[in-house]
């Protein structure tokens, strides 16, 4: 008699445990149907992304194929976006539904306005909710985990060089830069305008110091602003070494077949980047749904999919291969490093940017012409 009553208790906790998963199953379906719906009405969404025209190309097809939104694109780094938003925020103004971004660039503006809108409120797929999908669990680059979500990571090996002028044996540590050959004809992205500009530089000012720096900046550094620039001097032998700018910047010249490469990992290291940022929700937007659904898809296995392949930014996605990302000078964090290391590299997060990068972008205002 006590086994068949263990039995039937046994068999209807697995029917309740069933039928509560059905109904969280349910649930959650019907609201991404409503959603959807909702966004095919709406039927448009004003997105910023960081300047690439594969990701435009992407994203568009994508979006218009799969659900039926417009997507209007804004390409702009992060900082002049956020400028843009907040000024037009101040001014009454909701143009913008999604903007990409990292929480050093929102929290000169955005966030002191209230401007932006906590995003995993906005989840509505399982795959994205589900910390398991993601290499190192849920990740936010702002201390209150709300606003500023952290899709990618990978280690940063942004020092690149021109195969006619250079060799890869010849830049195993940072020191090698100091060499009196290279006067003239290093080039670097100003960290002034921050992305990985700000990256590399933090690290180099937190691991080599300020003095390492110092010699570099008389090593008469062409200093740009705009990294596409950058990597138009590199590909055109007008300089013989890049610092701060990344694949993306140069993937028209690859695809070209100008001489240009990724030197290989440097002895000493580097710092892992979170690449650009995730999307970011401004409040009161103008397509609320489109956002939503946006913002699922891209986090979702696939969105991660054809973020990465058209940007060249490696996923925290465990279900998303990145390994052949090494060809492009980009190494993905969960394929290279534990979490811990992770955290022990990383310097955009809310609490390492305060103590590395803003320093050592306040030192690129000192020293840098």
């Amino acid at each position: 008699m006590k086994k068949r009553l263990l039995k039937t208790k046994a068999i209807l906790f697995f029917v309740c445990v069933l039928m509560v998963s059905e109904s969280a199953q349910a649930q959650w379906q019907a609201e991404w149907e409503r959603v959807l719906e909702a966004a095919r009405k709406e039927g448009k969404l004003v997105l910023n992304i960081p300047p690439s025209a594969d990701l435009r190309k992407a994203l568009e097809e994508n979006l218009r194929q799969k659900f039926g939104i417009e997507l209007e694109v804004v390409m702009a780094n992060s900082a002049p976006a956020v400028k843009r938003v907040g000024d037009e925020f101040k001014a009454g103004v909701r143009y913008f539904d999604v903007i990409t971004s990292t929480w050093d660039s929102l929290s000169y503006s955005l966030l002191p306005a209230g401007a932006v809108e906590p995003l995993e409120q906005l989840w509505i797929l399982p795959e994205v909710k589900d910390a398991k999908n993601w290499w190192g669990g849920h990740i936010w680059t702002d201390a209150a985990k709300k606003y500023a979500y952290s899709p990618y990571a990978y280690l940063m090996d942004n020092i690149w060089y021109n195969t006619r002028q250079a060799k890869p044996e010849e830049m195993r540590l940072y020191e090698d830069l100091l060499n009196p050959k290279w006067k003239g004809k290093l080039g670097l992205w100003d960290p002034r305008a921050g992305g990985a500009a700000i990256g590399i530089w933090g690290y180099l000012w937190l691991t080599k110091g300020e003095s390492f720096l110092r010699k570099l900046v008389q090593q008469n550094l062409v200093v740009l602003q705009d990294r596409r620039l950058l990597a138009d001097s590199l590909a055109r032998d007008k300089i013989a070494i890049a610092i701060g700018a990344t694949y993306y910047s140069y993937a028209a010249f690859m695809k070209a077949g100008l001489p240009i490469k990724a030197f290989p990992p440097f002895k000493e290291g580097t710092f892992v980047s979170v690449g650009n940022g995730g999307p970011v929700a401004i409040k009161n937007a103008p397509h609320p749904n489109a956002a939503k659904v946006f913002i699922n898809w891209i986090l979702s296995k696939e969105g991660q999919q054809v973020y990465g392949k058209a940007f060249g930014q490696a996923t925290r996605r465990l279900d998303v291969d990145t390994t052949w990302m090494t060809d492009i000078g980009i190494r993905p964090a969960k394929d290279n490093i534990t979490i811990e290391q992770f955290y022990q590299g990383q310097n955009a997060l809310e609490e390492t940017n305060v103590k590395v990068r803003r320093p050592a972008e306040e030192f690129a205002q000192k020293i840098l012409p």
